[in-house]
């Protein structure tokens, strides 16, 4: 999850008192059910809080409780039983209520990695269909096609695409298949074991690619990876694709982001949707901002967009 940048906090420090002060009436309510759905943020970050005032202030009209999962850990299959809809904002939240929810509810799960939503729905998968619960998502993270779009204006002569999968990742490579193959793009990975050694493994790819697309893997991408990374994409001239602002100022040339207040504002028109009665599926938001270092593409020869008119043309190109 990416650091939520100084601006955030300062914008949502107001809404943080407001929801600290909905979750203290809601534990003040004891066992009265308030609501019918229930708002469920991992913890007090800011980033969750941002997420979940732009929810309320966007959201359809509906009765809302908000809390954390450790407030309700005593008894939270009673607790869970009072809600048919619950929200819940980043990774713990989703899982908590995959453990708790009652009969016949529905789980819309928001800022949380696709990666990450895809392990918690399989873990969960017998206990979803026998309690018979519906689910969907907002994805935090950014879908492939556009990643590559953003590759394509970022070095237009690319032609073969650098990347690592992980245990935890390698589902992707199938879409990374099609996706490429829609863009006329060679692939040129290594798929990496708990054993191997990445940065032996990297170096040949690095070597060889037009650019390179950074895949987290829970299993095998740490800072170290992150920070050799870096050093093999200016000493090979190859460019990273990143996927968060803080690795964009650490070195990598380019990163399509997506804000907490742009989770907050797509779960917002989901929840409509989900409201007049229809479940959307899983999705990634379609409102995002794309973030560069200039200086790092100065420091390779690169002559690109500013981060403006790179990100209206893949907004545009989404659109038609």
């Amino acid at each position: 999850m990416p650091n939520a940048t100084q601006e955030v906090v300062k914008n949502t420090f107001h809404n943080c008192q407001i929801i600290c002060l909905l979750i203290a009436l809601v534990l003040a309510c004891g066992n009265v059910r308030a609501a019918d759905s229930l708002l469920l943020l991992s913890s007090d970050n800011p980033a969750y809080q941002s997420v979940a005032s732009t929810i309320i202030s966007q959201g359809p009209t509906i009765r809302m409780d908000t809390s954390y999962p450790e407030h309700l850990t005593e008894n939270a299959t009673a607790h869970l039983a009072a809600y048919q809809l619950l929200i819940t904002v980043g990774s713990q939240a989703t899982e908590f209520a995959l453990q708790f929810a009652q009969q016949n509810s529905t789980i819309v799960s928001t800022f949380i990695p696709s990666q990450r939503f895809q392990q918690l729905s399989q873990k969960y998968a017998v206990e979803l269909k026998q309690r018979k619960i519906s689910i969907t998502a907002i994805y935090l993270d950014q879908p492939l096609q556009r990643q590559l779009k953003l590759a394509s204006h970022i070095k237009p002569e690319l032609k073969s695409l650098g990347f690592t999968l992980g245990p935890d990742s390698l589902y992707m490579l199938p879409q990374l298949k099609d996706a490429a193959a829609s863009m006329g793009l060679t692939l040129n990975y290594q798929t990496l074991s708990l054993e191997d050694n990445p940065i032996q493994r990297i170096q040949p790819i690095m070597e060889s690619s037009d650019l390179f697309l950074v895949i987290p893997d829970q299993s095998t991408f740490n800072k170290t990876t992150a920070k050799w990374l870096l050093y093999m994409s200016l000493r090979n001239r190859v460019p990273l694709l990143a996927f968060s602002q803080n690795y964009v100022k650490a070195g990598a040339i380019a990163a399509c982001i997506t804000t907490p207040e742009d989770i907050g504002r797509f779960t917002a028109e989901q929840l409509h949707l989900i409201a007049g009665g229809t479940l959307p599926p899983p999705s990634f938001s379609p409102y995002f901002k794309v973030i560069t270092n200039p200086r790092i593409a100065r420091q390779l020869n690169l002559s690109i967009q500013t981060a403006e008119q790179l990100q209206k043309q893949i907004m545009e190109a989404e659109i038609q």
